[in-house]
Formats: C-alpha cells, sequence, structure tokens
C-alpha cells in the first residue's frame, strides 16, 4: 500500500477527577541515586481516574470519524502498534485503509497512569504472569505448550509479556467513568474496535449512551452484557461485527483448561449478535476458521496475518457503516 500522508497527530488526557488524600506519614528518601535526601509527604491534592488518547489524522479519510482501539485487560494501546515481526501495526494498516485513529490507555494503563494504594485504590494491583497470560491469550492449553498450526511466534511471547501493565480489579468504576467521557466527548461520531476487557466497558458505555457511536468491533470481547437483563434496543442502528480466532471448541479443551473467553463466545456475545439481529439490526459475526484463516489466537493484531484481519474489517467498515 501507498504511504499514509499525516496531517495531524496529537495526545490529550481525558476524565479524572481532584483527590486529596490526609493521614499518611512523611518520609525521608533521596530522590535519585547518591541525591540529597528529602522529606517526602505523601499526602496532598492529587489527580486521579484519566485515561490517555493518541490521535492521528490522515489527509483525505474514507469516513469523517476515528477508529477508537481499545485495549484488553492487562494491556495498553501499544497492542495496536506494531506487530510480533516488528512491522506497522493496525493502528498504521487502519490509516493506510483510509481511516483517522485514536489509540487509547485505559484509566491505570500505560501513559494514564495510575493512583495511589491503598489510599485510592482498594489494595495491591494485579501482575500476569508468563503462565496465565499464555492461557488467556489462548496460546496453548498449558503454559509452554502451544496449538499446532498457531501463527503466534513463541519465539516473541517475551514481548508480549513486557507489554503488559499492572492492573487492579476494583477499579473499574474510575475505568468505565473515563470511557463514558471519552466516547461522550467524540460528537464527531467514532467507530469503536475493542479487543477483549475493552468489550465490556465499551458496549456498558454504548447501551448508557450510543449516540455518538456508528459502528462496533468487538474482537474477541469479553463483555458480560446479558442481553436478557439490560435492554440494547438502542443498539440496533449501530452495525456490529463480532471477530473470533482460532482454537475455540471442545477439541481445544486438553488437560481440563477451558479457554476464560468461552462464556463470551457461547453466551454473551453471541447472545448480543443474535439481539442485534432479532431487533433488525446490522449485525456480522466472523470466526475465522469457518471462512478458512486458521491459527489466530487472542493476540490476532500482532500475529503474521494481522494484515489480512485488519483488511477484512476495514472492507466490512467501508461496507457498514456510513
Amino acid at each position: 500500500m501507498e504511504p499514509v500522508k499525516v496531517i495531524s497527530m496529537g495526545s490529550y488526557h481525558i476524565g479524572g477527577k481532584k483527590v486529596s488524600i490526609d493521614g499518611s506519614e512523611p518520609y525521608e528518601t533521596p530522590l535519585w541515586p547518591g541525591g540529597p535526601t528529602v522529606v517526602y509527604d505523601p499526602n496532598g491534592e492529587f489527580q486521579a481516574g484519566q485515561m490517555y488518547v493518541q490521535y492521528t489524522r490522515i489527509a483525505d479519510p474514507v469516513l469523517p470519524y476515528p477508529v477508537c482501539m481499545l485495549h484488553g485487560g492487562g494491556g495498553t494501546g501499544a497492542i495496536w502498534e506494531s506487530t510480533q515481526d516488528g512491522g506497522p501495526g493496525w493502528q498504521y494498516m487502519f490509516m493506510q485503509n483510509g481511516f483517522n485513529v485514536n489509540l487509547s490507555d485505559a484509566v491505570e494503563r500505560g501513559r494514564a497512569s495510575w493512583a495511589q494504594f491503598p489510599e485510592i485504590n482498594d489494595g495491591p494491583p494485579m501482575f500476569n504472569s508468563y503462565a496465565e497470560r499464555w492461557t488467556t491469550y489462548r496460546i496453548g492449553p498449558r503454559y509452554g505448550v502451544g496449538y499446532e498450526g498457531s501463527r503466534f511466534d513463541l519465539s516473541k511471547y517475551d514481548n508480549l509479556i513486557k507489554m503488559h501493565v499492572p492492573r487492579w480489579t476494583s477499579s473499574n468504576d474510575m475505568v468505565q467513568a473515563a470511557y463514558d467521557e471519552y466516547f461522550g466527548s467524540l460528537t464527531e461520531g467514532c467507530i469503536i474496535l475493542a479487543h477483549s476487557q475493552g468489550g465490556l466497558f465499551s458496549l456498558n458505555s454504548a447501551v448508557k449512551d450510543c449516540k455518538n457511536i456508528k459502528g462496533f468491533i468487538l474482537v474477541e470481547s469479553s463483555s458480560t452484557l446479558d442481553v436478557n437483563v439490560t435492554d440494547v434496543s438502542g443498539l440496533k442502528d449501530i452495525p456490529f461485527l463480532f471477530i473470533y480466532g482460532d482454537f475455540i471448541g471442545p477439541e481445544f479443551c486438553i488437560d481440563g483448561y477451558e479457554w476464560p473467553g468461552n462464556f463470551a463466545y457461547y453466551g454473551t456475545m453471541r447472545n448480543l449478535h443474535n439481539r442485534i439481529q432479532e431487533l433488525g439490526g446490522d449485525s456480522t459475526w466472523l470466526h475465522l476458521p469457518e471462512i478458512g484463516i486458521r491459527g489466530n489466537t487472542h493476540a490476532m493484531m500482532v500475529e503474521n496475518n494481522s494484515r489480512q484481519i485488519a483488511d477484512i474489517i476495514c472492507g466490512w467498515i467501508k461496507e457498514h457503516v456510513h
């Protein structure tokens, strides 16, 4: 493809609020190795609950609103920047397809930064281990064992782990509030492309206020949205694409392993797809092996056919989103 003509790029923080901490004990510490000791007072006013957004605008986009790429649990917007082999990621591929792109780091992730604990966040963060990420990303049924035919380059697994950051399970309200404000601010419209946990927060925002959302792409979303409890009729005018990779099904449940995202594949997201169709909406369910594309894990955006998948999604957007 031709090089992309970028006409504008930048970043901003959105969401968050000023919070006060008091009652903590000041202590002495040097601020750099060999430096003088200073008294650090952990009390005072701080900012917490903000998220980070990076935007890139190109010349002559095919649509006037950006594709907003949302990362999954424990991740950051870096997942969209490069593939495993160091080539351009979906951020650039989507720009090559004619789309403006926003990348974001949710509250407590990446350049959004995180708040003090336990003063603001309740308790310490979780850190993702090699073994936990292996099975969560469906690289194989147990750590060190990969699925035959996988497109994930096992020699680059260290790099996937390096991309992950600490996460809290007690900060969901702050995360959700920032996403709500972010989507509400995109009055020119937006197309949401959400991976894994990003699907949970973006769908929660959408059922509350979807007026700015022109299209929804859910890449192996882990949303717990229950269409039998939550009214999703307001989403029926938004085109939806649900996309899943390989190694999903009983034949891949080896030695007691079951992919943690099965609840969404077989349940919540399948039910949402069906409900949108029942309401007369436009919803597409795409299981890649069913169209002959095999070997993709939960990290399809960094694998060796990531461009093929990006082009499929971009083609769908051009056909369904207006």
